[in-house]
């Protein structure tokens, strides 16, 4: 099942077509559907029904997505202060939010001390000295928890594997205790669990296993010295197959689904007594999004035609940076007939969407949806080429709202300063 199906030869985003959508907004715009949040995130409460899922913030901080997540019950992961103003603009509880960073700065730690977070996860060592100052300087004890980085290879692309030994991420494994020790000298520092993520998009059990099983090893030793743990967090990373709308019968890959997680996770933790947490994010929310983009013109080049849009890496970044694969599908259904590289407007030759597409015939004032776009689309896009962001759309039923307008060029510019007195004659 999913959101986006073609009904009477229109893409639509569950009982919506795309095409009103960009009628009324044009282009480009993000769609998303609350159905598919819902489910997916259905399917990680059904599998760990007495862990917290706390939906991380850096795969979509839209406040609207965050909001309707807070309403099925998620918690909260976020990496900065702004992120922790979404997550409590969206009213998740500071004691279902947990805080995680390798850069904090004191005043983002005192609001994650002052919003009453579950934990701090402390990215080193040297961060604790700053953690235990401001918990001082506040009159607080703060709730802490190291990020353990376990050695562990994800098997994804090397920008985002985290869990390995060369990562600048968390505190080796064998410095664990060690770490714990020096935690212990901070008399306001409380801490209350340990923590790791190895990764994202990863698409194999075997490193979550590797990595739980290392996290409860040193859990139990911590404890067999009496740190008063209370919570094991173990990070998110689960991946989906960007490939699926390739129609192969049978499916090329069968992605693994928060069951399988948890089948091969809980027994190896059942005897902790620990609160478990999960950092779910793609998982979440990037089947459940497209961004969709007009074609401009078709470029008919002496290697290939290019389909041009007027979307491309300032919107959606993720191709140029990773090299990843985003399927692309016309609005309007149609034989495939036309191969070709989707491009985008901005002036970089990295700025392609996807290569060697089949396509239907195409001209200049069609649309294209971006599939699998509702993760890591909005959150990393920026005004490049001095390009506005596109507008944000929620879909629910036969029903839409945009949650958050385009920016207009004049928007661009507010705030900004030209020459000042004195600058020049």
């Amino acid at each position: 099942m999913t959101a986006f199906t073609y009904r009477q030869g229109d893409l639509a985003c569950e009982q919506v077509p795309l095409r009103e959508i960009v009628g009324q907004l044009g282009s480009p715009v993000y769609v998303y559907s609350l159905d598919e949040i819902e489910r997916r995130y259905g399917a990680y409460a059904a599998a760990f029904p007495d862990a917290l899922i706390c939906y991380a913030y850096k795969a979509n901080s839209s406040l609207a997505l965050c909001t309707w997540l807070r309403t099925l019950g998620a918690g909260a992961d976020v990496v900065s202060g702004g992120e922790l103003r979404v997550a409590q603009a969206a009213g998740v509880p500071g004691g279902l939010t947990v805080f995680n960073g390798n850069g904090k700065s004191d005043a983002e730690i005192a609001a994650a001390i002052e919003g009453g977070v579950l934990s701090i996860n402390a990215d080193a060592v040297e961060e604790l000295p700053r953690l235990a100052a401001v918990a001082e300087r506040l009159g607080r004890r703060a709730p802490v928890t190291i990020r353990i980085n376990p050695g562990v290879d994800p098997h994804t692309h090397r920008h985002i594997a985290t869990g390995v030994t060369s990562s600048q991420f968390g505190v080796a494994l064998a410095q664990a205790e060690a770490a714990y020790a020096h935690l212990a000298e901070f008399p306001g520092l409380d801490p209350v669990g340990v923590h790791s993520h190895i990764g994202s998009q990863i698409t194999e059990l075997g490193p979550f296993v590797e990595t739980v099983d290392r996290l409860a090893d040193l859990a139990r030793r911590l404890m067999r010295q009496g740190f008063p743990l209370r919570l094991l967090d173990i990070g998110g990373g689960l991946g989906i197959d960007y490939h699926r709308w390739e129609n192969t019968d049978p499916p090329t890959t069968q992605p693994l689904t928060p069951t399988d997680l948890a089948g091969a996770l809980l027994p190896r933790v059942a005897d902790l007594g620990l609160r478990l947490a999960l950092e779910p994010g793609r998982s979440l929310v990037a089947p459940a999004g497209v961004l969709v983009g007009q074609v401009l013109h078709l470029k008919h080049g002496a290697d290939t035609t290019r389909v041009v849009l007027d979307t491309g890496m300032n919107a959606l970044i993720r191709p140029s940076l990773y090299e990843a694969y985003h399927a692309v599908s016309p609005l309007k259904a149609g034989t495939p007939s036309l191969t070709a590289d989707v491009v985008g407007p901005n002036c970089e030759s990295s700025d392609v969407i996807g290569r060697g597409r089949r396509l239907p015939a195409l001209r200049s004032g069609d649309y294209l949806a971006v599939m699998d776009a509702g993760a890591y689309g909005y959150p990393l896009a920026s005004n490049y080429n001095s390009r506005p962001r596109p507008a944000e759309v929620v879909v629910r039923g036969d029903r839409w709202w945009t949650v958050r307008p385009a920016e207009t060029w004049e928007g661009l510019l507010q705030g900004q300063v030209g020459v000042m007195e004195g600058m020049g004659n």
